[in-house]
């Protein structure tokens, strides 16, 4: 459904390309639909609730205090945010990226129907191996590569977790 209204949005004649145009920003409608553009919109925005709920349950577990005391011994706001605050978000950056990429990678519909030719992930490529080639065993090798890339993945954030922890 969202990303039926994605296609709606962003059409030729949809209504992100006619606001532009009424406003002046553009002179002809953007090429927004059935390109890599559009599967990254629509993506982002599907997604990016998986990156910012690891993020907030992270950022609101850090004091306030310790901001207020790095400005207090001399550091300017802006530079004890990087150097205090930002650092102590590594764990909810890393658990929000991690997600992100676990779903994105077997993304099917939304690809498939945003995007153009060039523009498809490899679930794609596996239900086409599967349904329509009928190759069983491309569709398991690329299973396979699916399946490999995200418990390597995996195991590097536990990895990275574990030694942050044992240092921390």
């Amino acid at each position: 459904m969202r990303s039926a209204a994605w296609i709606v949005l962003l059409q030729s004649n949809g209504l992100v390309n006619r606001s532009l145009l009424e406003l002046g920003f553009i002179s002809e409608p953007l090429p927004l639909l059935f390109n890599r553009l559009g599967v990254v919109i629509a993506m982002v925005h599907i997604l990016l609730p998986f990156m910012i709920l690891p993020l907030y349950s992270v950022m609101k577990s850090v004091p306030a205090t310790y901001l207020r005391a790095a400005v207090s011994l001399g550091s300017s706001p802006l530079a004890a945010f990087f150097r205090v605050y930002v650092p102590q978000t590594f764990p909810g950056i890393g658990a929000g990226g991690l997600l992100v990429f676990i779903l994105s990678i077997g993304y099917y519909v939304t690809p498939a129907l945003l995007g153009g030719a060039d523009d498809q992930m490899l679930s794609y490529y596996i239900a086409q191996y599967t349904n329509v080639n009928v190759n069983w065993g491309m569709a398991c090798a690329l299973g396979a590569v699916l399946l490999s890339a995200t418990l390597v993945l995996y195991a590097v954030y536990r990895r990275v977790v574990k030694s942050e922890l044992s240092l921390g």
